[in-house]
């Protein structure tokens, strides 16, 4: 809870009588106007009342990309201020904020978890009393029919040896210890024996989208070229790219990097001049007057009959001397695992659900993509946890996976929950786990890990009591002397571990 306090600055400007003064937090009040420059933190949810610039929200609402942020905008309680400088009013303070309201989510989820009861644990609260009582019958007994002190002995402490439940005291533990490191050497850290229990009886799995499925970054996912204008695909990016490099906003970012990776040289950029929220246009010599930003900032209108992809994705437009040329469509991609790991779930009957704050139409595609035939978009915080528990109330054992800081309420209403480490401090803190390769494939692997580990326990569980099954009996009529039965139940304890050890060459993929 304090790591989600921090993401509030404990001192803001705040405008008095006309002066910026530097003030408390706890001093602001609904209404008035504060400022938040580049690299600070918005302090109340609020609308921009002046200046412009970009906003990652990323970490409270899910929406992939940074978002412009003009006068009239509204800004988020916790949002950094990537770019520029933004004079907001406060309209929401503390926990009326997103950013509250997802405090307080969290701690309700927090105290819904149950813990987890362990067979083990029931079986030797039953089996050692009855033991005691079985080993004193058969003293009575054979002194009855033997009318032999010495041997009743002998018969009820072989009772006792052959019973002595070493092995049932091992079968879970031993088992939970070699499938806690298999994990660990799969990447995969696990912060108790019971999250690794609990993941084997997992029958759902609730993903986030950005940073989840998605790289969280922008990339070129599509290139329109204007037929009407002869030019190849590179020298598109060149211009776009010359031109772009003098800017310094994530969709500029993306389009240089694509240009770079491509290889190619970049031109030098003269009389350059920004359009807050339009675009950029520069001199290039030899070429002319390039426009890159808005489709409307540069004149086009795009052809109805284009891929999905460009009714979700970022529009970045190109134009020579006014003339339309061509268009990048940006997206956050599909990481490379992702389709692998949705498959390899589905394959173990695991029902598969995306949850995202990010809009329903970029989540529907995402799903699509992957074959995943429930997603959700538009889901603030508290709303992911409430599809949760509607999941856990249908009778599922859901498993939550998610890196920010908006996943956090819903982590921890899950049964069981899995980070990806470098996310949030926060989102890590409330998970059962951590993927260390922030890889959803690393999450099919826990479940294997975790299910090939229970029925390890279960066979351990076996041994343990199929020894006690025979030899009591064969103890009690005195077929097994005390040291026979300290044997047998040595070699139970050694085919516990023995059957434990297996968990090692578990086949992962």
């Amino acid at each position: 809870m304090g790591l989600l306090l921090q993401l509030t600055p404990n001192q803001v400007n705040v405008q008095r009588d006309g002066l910026w003064q530097l003030r408390s937090l706890d001093s602001v009040a609904v209404g008035d106007v504060l400022r938040a420059n580049h690299g600070e933190r918005i302090a109340a949810d609020g609308e921009v009342i002046q200046g412009s610039g970009w906003c990652d929200e990323s970490h409270l609402t899910g929406e992939s990309l940074p978002l412009q942020k003009v006068p009239g905008s509204q800004v988020l309680a916790g949002a950094l201020v990537s770019e520029g400088s933004l004079i907001y009013r406060a309209h929401q303070l503390g926990r009326q904020t997103l950013l509250g309201d997802m405090m307080h989510a969290l701690s309700e989820a927090q105290g819904t978890k149950a813990p987890i009861a362990r067979f083990a644990d029931k079986v030797a609260g039953v089996f050692v009393p009855t033991v005691l009582l079985l080993s004193f019958i058969t003293f009575l007994l054979t002194l009855w029919f033997v009318q032999d002190v010495t041997t009743a002995v002998i018969h009820a402490v072989a009772v006792l040896v052959i019973a002595c439940p070493c092995a049932l005291g091992l079968a879970t533990p031993a088992a939970i210890m070699v499938g806690m490191g298999k994990a660990v050497n799969a990447g995969i850290w696990f912060k108790d024996a019971a999250s690794l229990e609990e993941s084997a009886h997992v029958n759902c799995v609730v993903l986030d989208k950005t940073g989840t499925l998605t790289k969280g970054e922008l990339t070129v996912a599509a290139v329109w070229q204007a037929q009407d204008y002869s030019l190849d695909a590179d020298t598109l990016y060149r211009l776009a790219a010359s031109v772009e490099q003098t800017a310094n906003h994530p969709l500029a970012r993306a389009i240089v990097q694509a240009a770079q990776a491509r290889g190619l040289t970049l031109a030098s950029a003269e009389n350059v001049q920004s359009l807050a929220g339009e675009g950029v246009a520069a001199d290039i010599a030899g070429v002319g007057r390039i426009k890159v930003g808005s489709a409307a900032f540069c004149g086009l209108t795009l052809p109805t009959d284009l891929p999905s992809i460009w009714s979700i994705a970022s529009i970045v437009a190109v134009a020579v001397n006014d003339r339309p040329i061509g268009a990048f469509a940006l997206a956050d991609s599909l990481k490379e695992d992702s389709r692998q790991a949705i498959t390899r779930l589905q394959q173990a009957n695991i029902e598969v659900v995306v949850m995202s704050g990010d809009q329903q139409s970029v989540v529907d595609h995402i799903a699509q993509q992957l074959g995943i035939k429930q997603a959700f978009g538009h889901l603030s915080p508290r709303d992911k946890a409430a599809r949760i528990a509607e999941l856990k109330a249908q009778g599922k054992i859901v498993a939550m996976v998610g890196d920010g800081i908006n996943d956090a309420p819903a982590l921890a209403m899950a049964n069981v929950s899995f980070a990806m480490k470098g996310g949030a401090d926060v989102a890590q803190q409330t998970a059962s786990a951590t993927l260390m390769q922030h890889s959803v494939n690393q999450l099919a692997d826990a479940l294997v890990i975790a299910r090939a580990t229970l029925k390890n326990i279960r066979q351990n569980l076996f041994f343990a009591l199929i020894y006690n099954v025979l030899g009591i009996p064969l103890a009690a009529l005195g077929f097994l002397t005390p040291v026979l039965a300290g044997a047998a139940m040595a070699m139970s304890s050694v085919s516990v571990l023995m059957n434990a050890l297996r968990l090692k060459r578990v086949k992962i993929r």
